[in-house]
């Protein structure tokens, strides 16, 4: 099956491919052989500069930029496997998906038994689904605030010290939150395939906090954010949506207990989320 609706790339990008899904029975019949996106080959010096550039474009080419965190020991050619279609992404309620990953959860109560950072277990949050946080009330900019990320990213050192280095993407999609849905990203396999619910999840914070997805690992994503919780209980509330969303954050996150988590999360520009 061919595909010829990717849009036109702009100029001055890197050398870069366009990654297709894989044409095999656990893809979608709707996106087999489809382009996802265009990657670059290589990591790219200025990557939030550009990133920025793109994202200012992205209205009228309809490419969603993403920087992809580079690691010599991964691939990133492999780590498109779960595209789904748009109309997926439009049949799913954002409360209903973290409603969803919050009751798996609490099926699985048990962290990984060699997890030597793992929370007490009347630490962990439980019980029913809380309801979303009430939205954040900040006058910051969304797009002024992840441009402002990208840059930092760019300039951004790993767990072990070393600059970071970032290949970027191009995603046709109308948001950050639906491109790693109709990308295909797997980065929240440890958790969930269905990354139509961690779409949908960042979408509503989107639409809440001023969230905007800039950076994505292999399974580490990064985002802006705008319009954070200022005080404790907003905070606290927050905490519960990302144990939902991510719980290596809160277990293996070097937070003691939800409430210290929550205290950090305060104030706080950006939101990452590691899925071990």
């Amino acid at each position: 099956m061919t595909h010829n609706d990717f849009p036109a790339l702009p100029g001055g990008l890197p050398p870069g491919r366009l990654i297709r899904a894989a044409d095999e029975t656990r893809t979608p019949v709707a996106v087999r052989g489809k382009e996802l996106l265009w990657m670059s080959e290589a990591p790219v010096d200025d990557a939030g500069e550009t990133w920025s550039r793109l994202r200012k474009d992205h209205e009228r080419s309809g490419l969603y930029p993403v920087m992809l965190e580079h690691d010599d020991g991964c691939s990133w050619d492999d780590r498109w496997s779960f595209p789904e279609t748009a109309k997926v992404l439009e049949a799913t309620d954002p409360e209903t998906a973290l409603r969803a990953l919050w009751d798996q959860l609490q099926d699985d109560r048990e962290p990984e038994e060699d997890d030597e950072d793992e929370i007490p277990e009347e630490e962990w949050p439980s019980g029913p689904w809380p309801g979303l946080a009430p939205p954040g009330v900040s006058d910051g900019d969304p797009w002024d605030m992840a441009d402002g990320y990208a840059a930092h990213l760019q300039d951004d050192e790993d767990f072990h010290g070393r600059p970071r280095r970032w290949r970027l993407g191009l995603i046709p999609a109308g948001d950050g939150a639906s491109a790693l849905t109709l990308a295909g990203w797997d980065g929240p396999c440890n958790l969930t395939n269905d990354t139509e619910l961690i779409s949908a999840a960042l979408a509503s914070w989107g639409e809440r906090f001023g969230a905007c997805v800039v950076g994505l690992g292999t399974d580490t994503l990064w985002l802006s954010v705008a319009r954070p919780p200022q005080d404790f209980d907003s905070a606290r509330a927050v905490t519960l949506e990302h144990f939902a969303f991510c719980p290596d954050n809160l277990w293996q996150g070097g937070y003691d207990t939800t409430d210290e988590y929550a205290t950090a999360l305060i104030g706080m520009n950006a939101w990452t989320f590691w899925w071990d």
